[in-house]
């Protein structure tokens, strides 16, 4: 040890204060130090290095190599499903060069829908790219198989695929996001089930999963999980109890919802000449502010209780004003919008259609009200979202193209082109990521008319002729996946 000292002390110093020497050294090792010392053809750093070389190997030969006991790898379950074609593979690589998630997606819903499987040689990109993207999650475990579950074990990024082939078993095997997903559909087909399955596993989940599976009971609604929500009063966990106070906000059987419409009431009321007053809100129970409701107005022309009074709106069922009035639904917009009391509240009440995604009065306000209210555009048939969007898009150009995007229906051509068109004049804000996030609602014929939609500012044009050359290969690319479910 101390001769490898001495070559850090060199190292340290500099071969000009402390050169290479044979200090310490003895037998085989001091014979070849004197040979490199006195060789005249080598300079002080050539004698240090030479000698730094022969002591590190020295060292070297005594170290001996870790022994251990390492158990053989297992092998993977053999695959029941067939490969993907080749020509459905070289698809899923033009998909990857657009970096698009939702062409991906796309393409794992093909795979998935005829019953196919991802070439082991692609896995490992598609399970990383699963890992970033949380909703590629439970198509990439399908399209996996048994493989993509035997590589999670190597790697914990990767350890969200099971193989379960029904929903009991993704219940009771998969992942979190599988286990969702599964909860999601039993929701759909067997709601008495599923909560009952989630009455039996809830003691034993994480704050995390309780979380995101309560998420999954605010679609549908279900007013029999009244009393199993209402009993979770005592969780302690900050993440489930938010969860928990927005499910009871959307069920309009809760007793929350009950002290929300008892203040509500008691402040609104209509008298036998016809006029309606609205009185301050008298709030007994503190819950109620528990619940989110904001004390303070922090408009200085909202006084506080009718802060209150717009917020407690917001959330009241809309088919209660009908009971309260003892007016059917077009007459109970009627009066809001006739009413000097009420008109104040007309942005609340949509806002409540909005909240209990009360489609059927959200088609009746459109029909009655002199006012567009563009928050009602989701909860409307797709053709008439389509045709209000066209209609009322220069006035409002960015919540509808907000609205389009998160649609899951394709566009129309004519509100596609309109969007363009805009986006056009906005490129840096409509840039290749957002068409990324949007190309499963442009349709593909919006390729052919691309040329025509051009920069409004000539020092945009290079920026959007970048951006639509891109749009056009995420076309070319959806276009190619069309095909494929086309033939299957």
């Amino acid at each position: 040890m101390e001769h490898w000292n001495n070559i850090i002390n060199s190292v340290l110093l500099g071969t000009a204060k402390k050169p290479a020497d044979k200090q310490g050294l003895t037998g085989p090792l001091e014979q070849a130090a004197d040979a490199i010392l006195g060789n005249p053809a080598l300079d002080r750093e050539d004698q240090f290095l030479h000698l730094a070389s022969v002591i590190y190997n020295y060292r070297q030969c005594g170290t001996q190599a870790i022994t251990a006991s390492v158990p053989p790898t297992p092998v993977a379950t053999p695959e029941t499903k067939r490969y993907c074609t080749p020509s459905a593979v070289r698809v899923l690589q033009s998909v990857l060069e657009t970096d698009s998630i939702q062409l991906v997606q796309l393409w794992l819903e093909y795979c998935t829908s005829t019953n196919l499987l991802l070439p082991p040689a692609q896995l490992p990109v598609m399970l990383d790219k699963a890992w970033k993207n949380k909703s590629l999650r439970v198509l990439t475990a399908a399209a996996g198989g048994y493989r993509a579950e035997w590589l999670g074990q190597f790697n914990p990024d990767w350890n969200f695929s099971r193989v379960a082939d029904t929903i009991e078993e993704r219940w009771q095997n998969g992942a979190t996001a599988q286990r969702v997903e599964a909860l999601k559909e039993l929701r759909i087909a067997n709601p008495v089930l599923a909560r009952t399955w989630l009455q039996q596993s809830w003691a034993k989940e994480s704050a995390t999963v309780k979380t995101e599976l309560l998420g999954v009971l605010e679609h549908p609604i279900d007013p029999d999980d009244v009393p199993w929500l209402e009993s979770l009063s005592g969780e302690k966990s900050k993440q489930v109890k938010e969860a928990w106070i927005h499910l009871l906000k959307k069920q309009p059987s809760s007793s929350l919802q009950a002290q929300y419409w008892q203040v509500v009431s008691a402040a609104v009321q209509l008298h036998p000449d016809g006029t309606v007053e609205v009185v301050a809100p008298v709030i007994k129970d503190d819950i109620i502010f528990q619940s989110g409701i904001e004390k303070l107005s922090n408009n200085k022309k909202i006084s506080d209780d009718w802060h209150i009074l717009l917020q407690l709106i917001g959330l009241i069922p809309p088919a209660q004003w009908e009971i309260h009035f003892g007016k059917t639904t077009a007459e109970v917009m009627q009066l809001f919008q006739q009413q000097a009391a009420l008109q104040i509240f007309i942005p609340s009440l949509v806002q409540a259609i909005v909240w209990f995604e009360d489609r059927q009065r959200a088609m009746t306000f459109i029909q009655h009200s002199e006012v567009f209210y563009i928050d009602l555009i989701p909860l409307l048939p797709v053709e008439q979202q389509q045709l209000l969007s066209e209609k009322y898009f220069d006035e409002q150009p960015e919540t509808i193209i907000k609205y389009a995007a998160g649609s899951p229906e394709e566009w129309s051509m004519p509100l596609c082109t309109r969007i363009m068109r805009y986006a056009a004049t906005q490129p840096y804000t409509y840039n290749q990521l957002f068409m990324n996030n949007v190309v499963r609602q442009i349709p593909v014929a919006i390729a052919g008319k691309l040329d025509d939609i051009n920069a409004t500012e000539t020092y945009h044009t290079g920026y959007w002729n970048n951006i639509k050359a891109h749009l056009a290969r995420l076309l070319h690319a959806k276009s190619l996946i069309n095909t494929l479910n086309n033939n299957a």
